[in-house]
C-alpha cells in the first residue's frame, strides 16, 4: 500500500465528497436493486415475471460492462481508505483542501488520473506538505487507537 496526498480548491469540495464517497455498484439508478423472488416459484413464473428477472439481468449485465471499462468503475474512491484535511488546520494553505488515499499504486496511479479527468484544481501536493498530511493522519490514528485501548482495557 502506497500513501499520496493531493491538493484541491475548496471551489471543488463539495464535488470532491461526492466522487470520494460514490460507489456506483450501490447506485439503483445503474444497477437495478434485486427482484424479490420470495412469492415467485422458481419453477412456476408467469411469463411476465420471468421477462422483468430476464430484463434487470440484462441491465446488470451492461452496467457491469459499462463499469468495467470506465474509470469510474475501476477507481472507487469509497473503497479506499481516504480522508480530507482542511489546509488551514493543517498549518497549509487555508484556500485548499488536501485528500490522503492509501491504496495500491495501480490504484494510485488511475485514480490521479481521474482526478485530473474530473477536477479543475486538484494536483498531487508537494512534498512537504504530503508529509505534514500524512503526518497528521498518522498522529489522529494514533491517539484513536490509544483512546480504544483505555475504552476497552487495553
Amino acid at each position: 500500500m502506497s500513501e499520496r496526498v493531493y491538493e484541491c480548491s475548496k471551489s471543488e469540495l463539495e464535488e470532491l465528497k461526492k466522487t470520494l464517497a460514490y460507489d456506483p455498484y450501490l447506485d439503483t439508478t445503474l444497477i437495478p436493486p434485486e427482484i424479490k423472488e420470495e412469492k415467485m416459484e422458481k419453477d412456476k413464473l408467469t411469463p411476465e415475471q420471468q421477462a422483468m428477472i430476464d430484463s434487470r439481468n440484462k441491465k446488470v449485465a451492461e452496467a457491469h460492462k459499462f463499469l468495467e471499462e470506465s474509470p469510474k468503475g475501476r477507481y472507487i474512491f469509497s473503497r479506499q481508505q481516504y480522508e480530507i484535511k482542511d489546509g488551514a488546520s493543517l498549518g497549509l494553505n487555508a484556500e485548499m483542501c488536501y485528500i490522503y488515499l492509501n491504496a495500491t499504486d495501480d490504484f494510485l496511479n488511475g485514480a490521479e488520473q481521474r482526478f485530473k479527468n474530473e477536477f479543475k484544481t486538484i494536483k498531487r501536493a508537494d512534498s512537504a506538505s504530503e508529509q505534514k498530511v500524512i503526518s497528521a493522519i498518522k498522529e489522529e490514528q494514533e491517539r484513536a487507537n490509544l483512546g480504544f485501548g483505555s475504552i476497552f482495557g487495553g
